[in-house]
């Protein structure tokens, strides 16, 4: 809760200093109430402080608030420490800061919104669907976690059933276009180290003429061979070496004769074109070896687009199933919140009469199952669908709002009331101070006030003036205050009258 405020530079205030700590020694609970005549800056003071959390566009050079809540922002990168700084600093434009880190407007108020409330605003949020079943599930002692976990699930199903159905609609033009793919690498058969090897035959066949040229020329060699040997006898050299060498070259002579015959019984046409068509794949795959893998790839999707039916008919039976235990789970959930909304419909209604407000209604109507269960909740007042009625009777009913779920509120928020006393009788301002006084057990309350009642209510009260066309803020002290009710009764004239009822509302 906000501990203290500084403004400067604020249209009509040079300066204001606030201080909202030791309130009954109830640290900064409690409730605070500006008063002063009109146009003293009553309303500017409560929309520059609002501006420090970016509710309103702000006027002062320099503004900060010091709060004593403790939130985790780590998701904004923002280091918390004791206490939470919120600056804000207008030259050429307004930039934001929340412990000295500077953050956008919109994250400034995003933060904000986790411990403000401006109740002149006429926000609907707290009686939408998911909010009022929120209430009711406090009232009603419902635990939706099993609840939630099973939706969880069954929406991550719906998801992959969805994807599924897409798929299947896809599936007969992608299994055409797979079936294609698989075609297309099948028909040319490609084996891992065919191509190097048919490169090798295509290299040899290059050779086949100069093979059989040098077999004839080299065959001259043996028209020698006896005359070889007579010269070596003739001299006395063993002859054997010679002749293994002789051998040895028949035989070679011999192996690339039988070369040259398998060469020739060879189709270089169709080597050509199986070539051709491995390079095909190479080009486009990178390598055989890549397009055989791409093919196995393209039979396993293949063989997925053929089960898509079994995956189908798999995740429906259990969407079925969990629907069921859902539907189960839900009307459990029903039945509990029909006994809840009458004991908050109950409640509410006993603070709307506090407030000289017509009875209201709570409705729960069954719809589709959805993440809150099965139920649409709605309120009425008076028959009348709750955006019709006036703005003064819309605050009114979310003061009883608060009102009757204020035993249930973990994280009480700090709430900005702007006139909520506003043109109501004396005994309406006196219900309306009674139901603010006891919110301020739980929250810190800022209220202008025009009356007497809400006034006297005050834990903590500030005067706002207007000297020389410059606005100042004070708090008041007990004889102080005694003048300002009177003054507020009767007039700038302060009678007796006014001035002994104002010390009986104090005391």
């Amino acid at each position: 809760m906000i501990e203290r405020v500084y403004l400067k530079n604020h249209l009509s205030f040079d300066e204001v200093k606030l201080d909202f700590n030791e309130v009954e020694l109830n640290l900064t609970k409690g409730l605070m109430i500006f008063t002063g005549p009109s146009g003293a800056g009553k309303s500017v003071l409560l929309q520059g402080i609002l501006a420090i959390f970016a509710y309103f566009e702000a006027n002062a050079s320099l503004s900060e608030a010091i709060l004593d809540d403790k939130i985790d922002l780590s998701e904004f990168g923002i280091e918390v420490d004791d206490e939470m700084i919120f600056k804000q600093i207008k030259k050429e434009k307004t930039r934001y800061f929340i412990n000295n880190q500077a953050v956008s407007k919109k994250i400034a108020k995003k933060i904000a919104n986790n411990f403000i409330d401006y109740l002149s605003l006429r926000n609907a949020d707290e009686f939408k669907n998911e909010n009022l079943l929120k209430i009711i599930d406090k009232f009603s002692n419902n635990n939706l976690e099993s609840y939630n976990i099973m939706f969880n699930e069954y929406q991550k199903l719906q998801k992959e059933l969805k994807n599924i159905e897409e798929k299947e609609k896809k599936a007969e033009e992608l299994k055409e276009f797979i079936s294609f793919e698989i075609q297309k690498i099948e028909n040319i058969a490609p084996k891992e180290g065919e191509f190097e090897e048919l490169m090798n035959i295509k290299k040899n066949l290059s050779k086949i003429e100069k093979l059989k040229e040098f077999s004839l020329e080299i065959s001259e060699i043996f028209n020698y061979e006896v005359k070889v040997n007579e010269f070596l006898n003739e001299i006395e050299v063993d002859s054997s070496f010679f002749d293994e060498a002789m051998n040895e070259l028949r035989g070679y002579i011999e192996m690339s004769q039988t070369k040259i015959e398998e060469l020739e019984n060879i189709d270089i046409d169709e080597i050509l074109d199986r070539l051709s068509n491995l390079q095909s794949l190479i080009k486009r795959f990178g390598s055989i070896e890549e397009s055989l893998q791409y093919l196995e790839q393209k039979k396993e999707e293949f063989k997925k687009l053929e089960n898509l039916s079994f995956e189908k008919e798999q995740i429906q039976k259990e969407i079925f199933s969990l629907k069921q235990s859902l539907f189960d789970e839900a009307k459990k959930i029903r039945q509990n919140r029909l006994s809840g909304i009458k004991k908050f419909e109950t409640k509410l209604n006993h603070f709307l009469e506090k407030l000289y407000m017509p009875r209201a209604k709570l409705f729960l109507n069954e719809v589709e199952i959805n993440k809150f269960g099965i139920d649409e909740a709605k309120i009425e007042i008076n028959n009348t669908q709750i955006n019709t009625i006036s703005t003064g009777e819309f605050n009114r009913l979310r003061l009883a709002f608060l009102a009757s779920k204020i035993e249930y509120e973990n994280k009480p928020k700090s709430l900005f009331l702007d006139e909520i006393d506003a043109n109501l009788s004396g005994e309406e301002s006196m219900s309306v101070a009674e139901v603010v006084k006891l919110l301020s057990k739980k929250y810190q309350i800022f209220a202008i006030s025009h009356q007497p009642q809400l006034t006297s209510k005050a834990d903590k009260h500030f005067f706002v003036g207007k000297k020389n066309n410059k606005s100042f803020v004070k708090e008041l002290d007990f004889k102080e205050r005694v003048n300002e009710i009177a003054r507020i009764i009767s007039g700038k004239e302060l009678k007796k009258e006014a001035i002994s009822y104002a010390m009986e509302l104090l005391r």
